[in-house]
């Protein structure tokens, strides 16, 4: 009994240590991050946003006329044939391997970058260009077939399987008198397109619940529901507002200098060391983003800005500012920016006044702007006209391919082509009518326009490049903008529309034709160039 008793006191006595060292050894409970009241985002948790990816695929170019090849590596033609069967409307009596064959295509390999923090459906600009195996002479005139995109290091190989995150198609661009057999020379203007948003989110240094749920909760009552969402314990995901689809960066940097909790005397304390940042400290778009994040109780102290005649950068910060806020006394200042020779924020400040401003307000001063003789102030007045929605600009499309803006604004009479982005001839000082005794023919010799004293119409008339075939002579109005729509229009009128036919020139072709007779004074105008996509350049060395 006795040896039994002295088991059961062993046994008793070996749980009772288990228990009490397992409990010694147990860690404390995880603390949640201290957070003093002066803390702002950027001290818990840190933004990850999704940055730019270049992308690559492979597709084929039609509308050739002879310049493209018959040639195409197999595993590639594998893929292009049930591309053709699978996608193309007119699959069902097309022969895809005498397509891949002919030489009016051509195999092409098509590059591009996604932006950062793209949504779906946010186009980009594409380089395409021939496999160098084959012995395409040029891709001009040529439409791009819809093509897949993938991640650029994620394909090396034709029929390797990669996750498709974007798409390219469209019209052909080439340097307007450029060299056409430089494989850096074709492009189509806003011809990517992404199929799905890209997430921006904040990861807290230590995932805790009521943090999260704090950070979420400011967010919100700064920038307006649904702007954040935290979706676990250590993350928030965050969706850019409409205001700041064009400044992200800018949005970002005011989510990391907001701070967490509002009490107003720490509030004053802050806006005042902010404000001695934006007088004084080499960052000063850093303390403005702050100040915005704040909101309107930094207006009165911005507004004591304004008079700092010293300092020009300290002006235009604490204006843009208060204009960001929705303070409408700076736009005197914002004037003064404009139409001051010596500024370096002109142009910005003219992108201030448009996204802004009241477009009462904001139009007389955009009318000024335009009638200037300064291209680049004019183009920035023109950018911001377009993003107030102005009467000043009537815009009209050409073919879905591009477009024409006839701006009614004084100054000298402009015809402004862009080079990135999305394809658009720019008419300053619309209506601009050509000259009434006019004979050009085009460099290739392919499209002649003729018109002589006292004729009510522009003959205009196309030969095909193969065949001893005339499309035309069409009839086109000496507006500017009517010669331009006879030109790159459709030769078949569709039914139901009241759009005349045209010739069905490229966006190059139209372009080299406008220059030439701005050259010729057949258009009493200037002709400029916007800049030269750049994305050619990103790809040079692949």
């Amino acid at each position: 009994m006795a040896n039994k008793m002295r088991k059961i006191l062993f046994v008793l006595f070996t749980v009772g240590a288990t228990f009490l060292l397992s409990c010694a050894s147990a860690p404390e409970p995880e603390q949640p991050p201290a957070i003093s009241p002066d803390s702002t985002i950027e001290d818990v948790a840190r933004v990850v946003e999704s940055p730019a990816v270049a992308v690559r695929g492979f597709g084929i170019v039609a509308g050739l006329f002879g310049t493209g090849s018959s040639e195409c590596p197999p595993a590639l033609r594998q893929e292009l044939e049930k591309y053709i069967w699978q996608r193309l409307p007119e699959a069902d009596i097309l022969n895809p391997r005498h397509f891949i064959e002919s030489s009016d295509t051509a195999v092409v390999e098509v590059l591009g970058v996604i932006p950062p923090m793209a949504k779906a459906g946010q186009s980009f600009d594409v380089l395409v260009r021939p496999l160098s195996s084959t012995q395409t002479t040029s891709l001009k005139g040529g439409h791009l077939y819809t093509t897949d995109l993938k991640e650029l290091s994620r394909i090396t190989q034709f029929n390797q399987y990669a996750k498709t995150i974007a798409r390219a198609q469209g019209p052909i661009f080439s340097i307007p008198g450029g060299p056409q057999d430089d494989v850096q020379s074709w492009y189509v203007l806003s011809g990517g397109y992404t199929l799905t948003s890209t997430q921006v989110s904040l990861l807290l240094n230590q995932p805790d619940f009521v943090v999260a749920g704090a950070i979420r909760n400011r967010i919100n009552e700064r920038f307006g529901p649904r702007i954040a969402n935290a979706v676990s314990p250590g993350e928030i995901l965050l969706t850019i507002p409409a205001k700041y689809h064009y400044e992200k960066e800018r949005f970002l940097i005011m989510i990391r200098r907001l701070h967490l909790t509002n009490q107003p005397a720490l509030q004053e304390r802050r806006i005042d060391e902010l404000i001695e940042q934006l007088k004084t400290g080499p960052d000063k778009l850093s303390a403005e983003a702050a100040l915005e994040a704040i909101g309107k109780p930094v207006l009165d102290e911005l507004a004591a800005l304004l008079r700092s005649e010293d300092d020009m950068a300290v002006r235009f910060h604490a204006a843009r500012c208060m204009s960001n806020i929705g303070d409408a006394r700076v736009l005197p200042i914002l004037r003064e920016f404009v139409f001051d020779p010596q500024s370096p924020y002109r142009a910005e400040a003219l992108r201030v006044i448009g996204r802004n401003i009241r477009l009462n307000d904001a139009e007389p001063i955009l009318l000024r702007a335009l009638a200037q003789d300064d291209m680049v102030l004019r183009v920035a007045a023109y950018e911001a006209a377009l993003a107030a929605k102005s009467p000043i600009i009537t815009r009209i499309p050409v073919a879905s391919n591009f477009f024409i803006d006839r701006i009614s604004c004084g100054g000298p009479k402009v015809i402004y082509a862009r080079q990135q982005s999305e394809p658009g001839i720019a008419v300053f000082g619309s209506p601009i009518r050509c000259s009434e005794n006019i004979f050009l023919r085009s460099d290739d010799g392919q499209v002649t326009l003729n018109a002589r004293p006292g004729d009510r119409f522009i003959a205009v008339s196309r030969t095909h490049p193969n065949r001893p075939r005339v499309v035309g002579p069409l009839s086109a109005g000496f507006e500017v903008s009517q010669l331009v729509r006879a030109l790159g229009e459709s030769p078949e009128q569709k039914q139901g529309t009241t759009t005349l036919p045209g010739l069905a020139l490229s966006y190059t072709q139209i372009i080299e034709i406008l220059e030439k007779m701005c050259a010729a004074n057949h258009i009493p105008a200037r002709f400029e160039k916007g800049p030269m996509t750049t994305v050619g350049e990103m790809f040079e060395n692949l």
